[in-house]
């Protein structure tokens, strides 16, 4: 049976990816040989017109071509962040729930510190030090802070599963550790992978939006979150320029939108108490 929120988050999901792929290129056969990291042509701070839609930003460039490739990086970042928190916490968890014993404990006490670990002030620490951030270099660091929650959630499943009787009976028949992990366990898991990844790629693209408002984002490429933070610096709602600060913000809510739709749609089909709670409505 389909599961409609899950449906519908990965049709929006598709249709930001498309807009994301798609975007560059449109935005260079509507105006050709603007770049959105340079000064552009125009008068800057002009209304929104027929030609300019959304108007002309502070460097002289359409703000529609602007936000057209900003669609991408917004959307890598959290991709990017979210695999790299989802190898790590897959990695960790499965050590920690299917070895056990000490090695289980020690690995919860590191889970535990990263979770108590407060990101921001080294954040703050980082950006003393490092001048330019780039799309990458601002993803790994956020999957960094991101992998202890997915950890937990696998520890938790993994526990869970390796005492179940298809475990045993793989024991018994001779199968070996990384046998029963990929065969055995990892099928089961897949679910939970899935909104876990979700999730990882929610927080984020929130966090890099956090960061980008206060100054410490990556600026070798246009985010959204930058965007947003650039356009209440300037005051664009002073200058009556509202749909270079609403747009932004509603391609980033959708994008939040679509990745809690499918993370939930994922919890209610595969979760069996909030499976049988959604069949009896």
């Amino acid at each position: 049976m389909s599961n409609f929120k899950l449906t519908l988050g990965i049709v929006l999901l598709l249709l930001l990816l498309v807009l994301a792929l798609g975007g560059p290129l449109l935005a260079q056969w509507l105006f050709p040989g603007q770049d959105p990291l340079e000064v552009g042509t125009w008068p800057r701070w002009q209304l929104p017109s027929p030609e300019h839609p959304l108007g002309i930003d502070e460097a002289g460039r359409d703000a529609v071509a602007v936000i057209l490739n900003s669609i991408w990086p917004s959307l890598a970042i959290g991709l990017v962040a979210g695999v790299s928190a989802l190898i790590i916490g897959v990695t960790v968890g499965f050590l920690s729930g299917f070895v056990g014993g000490r090695t289980d404990a020690g690995l919860r006490t590191f889970i535990d510190m990263f979770l108590v670990v407060p990101s921001l002030p080294i954040f703050l620490i980082m950006a003393a030090y490092i001048r330019r951030w780039n799309l990458l270099s601002m993803a790994l660091l956020l999957g960094l802070f991101g992998w202890p929650y997915v950890a937990r959630v696998i520890r938790a499943q993994v526990i869970s599963m390796r005492e179940r009787p298809y475990v045993d009976l793989a024991r018994i028949t001779g199968a070996g550790t990384w046998q029963i992990i990929f065969t055995e366990l990892l099928p089961n898991l897949l679910p939970y992978l899935g909104f876990s990844l979700a999730g990882a790629v929610v927080s984020a693209m929130l966090t890099e939006a956090g960061l980008q408002l206060i100054g410490l984002g990556a600026r070798g490429l246009p985010t959204l979150g930058f965007l947003i933070g650039q356009g209440l610096a300037q005051g664009l709602l002073g200058a009556r320029l509202y749909g270079q600060m609403l747009v932004p913000v509603v391609l980033l809510v959708l994008m939040f939108l679509a990745f809690n739709l499918i993370n939930m749609g994922l919890e209610e089909k595969y979760n069996p108490r909030l499976r049988g709670t959604v069949e009896d409505r």
